[in-house]
């Protein structure tokens, strides 16, 4: 049954909720679980004549930001290569991260040329960033950043959302900002373990032998049972175990089974 638009809710959002609600659940070993969401979300927004989001996850320590890849972006993947690489530091829209608190969860602002003034004010390296983005068609936007829940005290999850681009994208996001939000909001939750998965630099390279590994630690198995429900010897188990513990970047094998809820495998 077709979703009805409700006050406030637009045609659009209408139609994009449902198509995103109505696709399967999907959990294993493959990153491309996020593949149709994303594809449905870039077909909301340019039905809403906005040309560009950038989104993803990224995290906040002593060290500075850590960036691995955007999980959203249209611009070419040289730029992307080379904005993770050596530009991340001195972006604007992910340093405003670094004011988000308990009490400020989340921040909307404006970003692009028309604003490099504040931009400017705000770090000169930052203004060269903009300008560089706006080469490839971020010219304007708004940008919204925020916490992920769950947190733990040595680092910050973030996650951040730049909707824009030319010709007008700039000022369509920021007239419908409020179901933009509703929007990336609906996004996250369904492609959540990918988002994690990059923040933590997973890259879904799991066998469909070690996924079964997992999926019987995750079942409480010991190594001899696992042994013998997969009909294989106890050092090939504990090659497996290794395996796991290297792939997941897990300390223990309890640490592996939770990252593995945590990326959608189990």
């Amino acid at each position: 049954m077709r979703r009805r638009s409700g006050p406030g809710m637009s045609p659009q959002l209408s139609d994009f909720l449902d198509a995103l609600f109505a696709l399967p659940p999907t959990r294993g070993a493959a990153r491309d679980g996020d593949r149709e969401p994303i594809a449905l979300f870039y077909k909301y927004l340019h039905a809403c004549g906005i040309e560009h989001c950038n989104f993803g996850g990224f995290e906040i320590s002593g060290d500075g930001y850590e960036l691995n890849q955007f999980s959203g972006s249209l611009l070419p993947g040289a730029f992307l290569d080379e904005f993770t690489a050596e530009m991340a530091d001195d972006d604007y829209i992910i340093a405003q991260s670094a004011g988000l608190s308990a009490d400020k969860p989340l921040s909307v602002f404006d970003f692009g040329v028309p604003h490099l003034d504040k931009v400017r004010a705000f770090r000169e390296e930052s203004a060269r960033v903009t300008l560089e983005c706006a080469r490839y068609g971020m010219h304007d936007g708004v940008a919204m950043v925020g916490l992920v829940p769950g947190n733990r005290s040595d680092t910050r999850r973030c996650f951040g959302f730049a909707f824009g681009g030319t010709n007008g994208s700039g000022d369509q996001a920021r007239a419908r900002l409020p179901e933009l939000r509703i929007a990336a909001f609906a996004l996250l939750d369904r492609i959540r373990p990918q988002v994690e998965a990059v923040i933590d630099g997973f890259e879904y390279d799991l066998s469909a032998r070690e996924l079964d590994v997992l999926g019987a630690l995750a079942d409480g198995a010991q190594r001899q049972q696992i042994a013998w429900k997969l009909d294989v010897s106890v050092p090939t188990v504990d090659a497996h175990l290794a395996n796991l513990r290297r792939k997941l970047k897990a300390a223990t094998l309890a640490e592996a089974v939770s990252r593995g809820y945590r990326y959608g495998l189990l």
